[in-house]
């Protein structure tokens, strides 16, 4: 029997059909890898979005979309509420407050979120993440929380970087990385619990971060955030109870069972006695934050009594709901090892005096160098002075003797000698070349860093002795925008041109109204040392930095003085050429 041509593209296609059905079956996929996006949902006040790798600010709105890369920015008496990725993740940023949206990957099912706070408070509510590979991190300049499920705090001073963060519920791990003397990097973790937090001056501040968890400071904790921010935390009490009730009953077993975990964590509790006063702390959190809150002025009473009637709509058992009236006071001793405590203090008072006992040296440091410097501005004007004095002496004296030559000459008719004389270039010999002093820039992006860090070179060329151009000491003040923050958490390389045995040098940042200016000095000191020679280019040190987005620097003054004898001397160099650098993907 034939076939027709209308039977033939029936029983092809249903080939095809087949085919592609069983191919679905065998073929592997392939890993997939996709951007989520966090949605803007609520604001209020001044905030704006500098999209990822763009220059410009945009006005926020509502429902607005934020991808991985983009920075938000809170003004004065004002917040923000992001929602992660169809709701992973909650975050309320308050006033004068700056994160960046650094990850929001999803590869092979896994999710990866991460934010950088490089200013102001913020309040983050992480849902519980379903698979065993995702990720949550918040980076600060100073440390990186990650968690799982949770509710924390987190506040950023955006002139030092240091941190404090405060747990509301769940489980929130804390670390930092510091760079060894060979170039290895080091990681330290500690894991905080609810009334917990942890506060940090800089990362290389201790080895032991458990150190640096203390009892929640209601005081602090409440100046620190933002109304609104409040508002989130009494409005989440039944997810935070919910969370919290979790743990308790956790910790119930293992103490039931005679198996405690050690979870790495400052928060001892060894029998039921003790979890039961660690529970009463967990139920009166709520009650306590919003006390303290109407005491501080913080929130009015009529708001506060609003923000209680929708927190308390949420919570079936009555119980539970909040009542001002029947707050008990957090117990500071629950979950407190006495002997570890004890232990504790005295280690965090032994830091405390290696800590002082640093900013001692470094401020009387910084008082010889500065008073070397003064004695040497004061010696170069004094020089200036002398100099001036000499040079208009000179001048009168020449002109004198000119005058006297010039009357002699006229008064006997005498003849100018000189013309019957070899006017061959006989006696001519080649003169050396005159060499320019020049004062450089360079900056290198320091490869695969996660804070935006670069190193920017300062170099010396021509400098030279015959030309009475060698230098004793040097001055550089670099001026750059608000991005851009010194590194004091590396330290400054000194390059060739002084030996460390008999220099000091000095590093400070300093804040201007709309701009920063970096102050580095070095001199040579003591009988044995003297003007330095530089024939070619030499560095004489590396700056480290850090920022975001686009940097311009700029060099706004430069001092470089010698030595001659008992004196010094000015050596005049012309101001370097501005330098840009462009940090990507931060």
């Amino acid at each position: 029997m034939g076939v027709t041509k209308k039977s033939f593209v029936a029983l092809f296609l249903s080939f095809c059909l087949v085919f592609s059905l069983v191919s679905a079956v065998l073929i592997k996929p392939v890993d997939a890898k996709t951007v989520r996006v966090a949605v803007i949902a609520s604001l209020s006040g001044d905030v704006t979005i500098k999209k990822g790798g763009g220059s410009k600010s945009y006005d926020a709105y509502e429902s607005m979309s934020l991808n991985q890369g983009d920075t938000v920015y809170t003004g004065a008496s004002s917040s923000v509420t992001l929602n992660l990725s169809n709701g992973d993740a909650d975050v309320t940023l308050g006033e004068n407050a700056e994160i960046n949206v650094s990850d929001l990957n999803t590869a092979n099912g896994n999710k990866k979120s991460k934010l950088k706070v490089w200013a102001g408070s913020m309040w983050v509510k992480v849902k519980s993440l379903a698979g065993s590979d995702d990720e949550f991190e918040v980076e600060t300049p100073t440390a990186v929380m990650g968690v799982r499920g949770t509710q924390f705090f987190v506040t950023v001073d955006p002139k030092t970087g240091a941190i404090k963060m405060a747990v509301g519920a769940g489980k929130v791990s804390a670390s930092t990385v510091t760079n060894g003397a060979d170039s290895t990097q080091k990681t330290t973790i500690t894991y905080l619990y609810p009334t917990q937090q942890i506060s940090l001056d800089a990362r290389d501040e201790t080895d032991d971060l458990s150190l640096k968890v203390d009892f929640l400071d209601l005081n602090d904790f409440i100046k620190d955030a933002s109304p609104e921010i409040i508002k989130e935390i009494i409005l989440n009490k039944a997810e935070i109870d919910k969370e919290n009730d979790e743990f308790i009953a956790k910790k119930k077993k293992e103490i039931e069972d005679g198996k405690l975990v050690d979870d790495k964590t400052s928060l001892s509790v060894k029998d039921q006695a003790e979890l039961d006063k660690v529970k009463q702390n967990l139920d009166n959190l709520i009650g306590n934050i919003a006390k303290k809150a109407l005491a501080e002025n913080k929130v009015d009473k009529e708001s506060l009594n609003k923000i209680i009637e929708q927190a308390n709509a949420k919570i079936d058992k009555q119980e539970r709901k909040l009542d001002l009236n029947n707050v008990k006071e957090l117990d500071k001793t629950a979950g407190v090892d006495a002997e570890k405590e004890k232990i504790k203090k005295e280690m965090l008072q032994k830091l405390e005096a290696e800590k002082l006992k640093k900013q001692q040296e470094e401020a009387k440091k910084q008082e010889e160098l500065k008073n070397k410097l003064a004695s040497a501005l004061k010696a170069l004007e004094d020089q200036k002075k002398k100099i001036l004095e000499e040079k208009k002496a000179a001048e009168e004296k020449a002109k004198a003797e000119a005058e006297a030559q010039y009357d002699k000459q006229n008064g006997t008719n005498a003849s100018v000698p000189g013309s019957g004389g070899n006017s061959g270039n006989s006696g001519d010999t080649d003169s050396p070349p005159v060499l320019t002093p020049k004062v450089s820039l360079a900056a290198s992006v320091i490869p695969n860093s996660t804070m935006g860090e670069f190193n920017l070179d300062i170099n010396l060329s021509d400098f030279v002795k015959a030309q009475e151009k060698d230098i004793y000491g040097v001055e550089v003040h670099l001026l750059y925008s608000e991005n851009t923050s010194y590194n004091s958490n590396v330290p400054v390389i000194n390059g060739s041109i002084f030996e460390s045995a008999n220099s000091a040098d000095h590093v400070k940042e300093y804040q201007g109204s709309n701009q920063k200016e970096l102050v580095y000095a070095v001199t040579n000191f003591g009988s044995t040392s003297g003007n330095i020679e530089i024939t070619s280019a030499k560095k004489l040190v590396t700056i480290p930095l850090h920022g975001y987005g686009s940097h311009t620097i700029q060099v706004g003054k430069i001092v470089i003085v010698r030595k001659n004898g008992a004196s010094v001397q000015s050596v005049e160099v012309p101001l370097p050429a501005n330098i840009t650098i462009n940090i990507p993907g931060v």
